[in-house]
């Protein structure tokens, strides 16, 4: 590794052009990482292959520099949280393993979690409503619910941060795995 790529930083770039600015709250984003690398080609794909195989990710190509999955996607905010992307492009171009991967899974949770305050409180208030319950008795349930609209953006964003830190830590792990020794 010559100087100037020792001395280069990792670079995170999360591309958020097509997600709500054009009217999608939750259309799965683009997350792309970069960091220096050189040295065995194989010996981080097999790291990255070993890792994400394991999650149920499919491999669709493995060919030299590049490799593609596709995993499940995440279900639950207890799974890896690898499971955040639905499909991963890792490349080695140059001096440097980038990875590009579509958070789809984190879109997916994100609907659940933002979606589901509104939808509780409905089908509490249709029930209340159809059981003859007067209106004046309905606050308790409300405040009950209430925090979601607070707790549910919080979790959105940890999810993709989470997401975001383990693609990332990833490409760091198959760049270290890969390096010469």
């Amino acid at each position: 590794m010559d100087a100037s790529a020792a001395l280069q930083r990792p670079v995170r770039v999360v591309d958020t052009s097509s997600s709500e600015t054009e009217g999608e709250m939750f259309e799965a984003e683009i997350h792309e990482y970069a960091t220096p690398f050189s040295g065995n080609t194989d010996a981080a794909f097999d790291l990255a292959r070993t890792a994400l195989v394991s999650q149920g990710f499919e491999l669709l190509t493995n060919a030299g520099s590049e490799m593609r999955l596709r995993g499940p996607g995440m279900q639950s905010n207890r799974q890896s949280a690898l499971l955040g992307a639905t499909e991963v492009w890792l490349r080695v171009t140059g001096s440097e393993i980038a990875v590009s991967a579509t958070l789809g899974g984190v879109a997916k949770m994100k609907a659940f979690v933002m979606l589901f305050p509104p939808g509780l409180i409905l089908s509490l208030l249709l029930g209340f409503w159809a059981i003859g319950m007067a209106p004046f008795e309905w606050g308790w349930a409300l405040l009950m619910v209430g925090p979601w609209f607070f707790i549910s953006p919080l979790m959105a964003a940890s999810m993709k941060r989470n997401t975001e830190n383990a693609i990332d830590g990833m490409v760091r792990g198959m760049a270290q795995v890969g390096s010469p020794r």
